[in-house]
């Protein structure tokens, strides 16, 4: 620990470095994986908080978190040493068969913070594996309505059945259709009768498919459609007609979890009366789908050799009694106060470089975006491959307009950090005039 402690201290600035190291090895990743890198982001081991080294030594700020896994950034002391602890146990996998108390500590420490009514968990090693995991208990709970709704432009996996519910016709391309989702408009913020059309949707559905339909799916933020809100209103108008209709209500908070200045995005939203199925994961380290007693299935439809390494698992925990034990959560919390300051940087870069740069900007806990000029996708790359060799590591979402999007390292940045990176995407923005 001494040695992490010394070399994470040396890390306090961007750096560059002209070692081919990085390129090298990214070259041959490629050819193992049979494509191409999005950008070479190979870490070294070692970093400091939002900073992180890659292994050519050049140092970036982190802030798109491996798409949200890393909140508390890199080596973090604490987080080490109950990994380093975890990783003492005689077995690095838990299962279904045969598991320790840390995946016993982990779930009931988690079901304990998501409260009523969400009575039981099982774990999975990928967001995707946790949504398939909904979906089979919906469809066991409503056979033989079979069909799922869900939001246009969403996103929910990339299994072949999550990849055919996702609205993305990219991510199922020459794969069979089983045209097993149906789809409602989300809200959209510049439409005034934006809630009204999704309930009309939603009706039309009912009265022509009731019989076929098990369950609606629901973001409450979409993330890979482009960072987009919607208010408690549109989703308790969408989900009392799932109620009174006897429709599974499914919660994807897969990206959600932890970001949103509470646990879960339908806790800040108020909807805890209204949830059957909820699922999680990213930055908790491991993967869930949590359920009420009325959707708890008869025993052999879940199963499954891997839940979790013991460390994914340890850590796991240990995250969640920070999240609370530090404050993150409620109006005053830590993540309330990253959005206050994350909102200003971004507005003062705006005024700064001109709304024809920024046009929009999208700031939700820790969950940011800004779209960069007209939101075209090849444009929008371009400014995020600069942005990392500038020393930014960043991704985009949306369906066009396309947005650049941080998942910011919210256990650990600052806003000085912050300030410095926006420098940065500055100097980027005015390197592509």
């Amino acid at each position: 620990m001494l040695a992490i402690k010394k070399a994470k201290g040396s890390i306090t600035s961007v750096k560059k470095s002209s070692s081919s190291l990085l390129a090298q090895t990214a070259k041959e990743l490629s050819e193992l994986r049979g494509r191409p890198l999005f950008y070479p982001a190979l870490l070294s081991g070692i970093g400091n908080g939002a900073l992180v080294e890659l292994l050519d030594g050049s140092v970036k700020y982190d802030f798109i978190t491996g798409i949200g896994t890393h909140f508390f950034g890199h080596s973090d002391l604490d987080l080490i040493g109950v990994a380093l602890e975890a990783a003492s146990q005689n077995v690095a996998m838990q299962g279904n068969l045969q598991s320790g108390p840390e995946l016993k500590d982990f779930l009931a420490t988690l079901l304990k913070m998501a409260g009523v009514p969400l009575k039981y968990g099982w774990l999975a090693t990928s967001g995707t594996d946790a949504n398939e995991t909904a979906l089979k208990i919906i469809r066991h709970k409503k056979t033989p309505a079979y069909k799922i709704i869900a939001f246009k432009n969403c996103f929910h996996g990339r299994t072949l059945i999550m990849a055919d519910l996702t609205d993305q016709d990219a991510y199922r391309k020459g794969l069979h259709r089983y045209h097993d989702a149906y789809y409602v408009p989300f809200f959209d913020s510049n439409d005034p009768t934006s809630i009204e059309k999704s309930e009309i949707a939603l009706k039309d559905l009912l009265v022509q498919h009731k019989s076929e339909i098990g369950g609606f799916v629901f973001e409450l933020i979409q993330g890979e459609g482009g960072f987009n809100p919607a208010p408690s209103e549109f989703f308790k108008r969408l989900m009392t007609i799932c109620k009174e209709a006897n429709i599974a209500v499914w919660v994807d908070e897969i990206q959600t979890a932890g970001r949103t200045g509470e646990l879960f995005a339908f806790q800040k939203l108020g909807l805890q009366n209204y949830v059957d199925i909820v699922t999680v994961g990213k930055m908790l380290q491991n993967c869930a789908t949590l359920y009420t007693e009325a959707y708890n299935p008869q025993a052999g439809l879940l199963a499954g050799t891997f839940a979790g390494t013991t460390v994914s698992l340890a850590v796991g925990k240990r995250i969640l009694e920070r999240l609370k034990e530090e404050k993150f959560f409620g109006k005053n919390g830590k993540i309330a106060q990253i959005e206050k300051w994350v909102l200003s940087g971004l507005k003062n870069l705006q005024k700064e470089v001109g709304e024809e740069t920024i046009s929009h900007i999208g700031v939700l806990g820790t969950m940011v975006s800004f779209q960069f000029r007209k939101g075209e996708l090849e444009e929008t790359k371009k400014l995020i491959l600069t942005l990392f060799e500038e020393g930014v590591m960043t991704f985009y979402c949306g369906r066009g307009p396309y947005k650049v999007r941080f998942l910011l390292p919210g256990g650990v940045i600052t806003q000085k950090e912050f300030e410095k990176a926006l420098t940065l995407v500055k100097k980027t923005m005015q390197r592509m005039e």
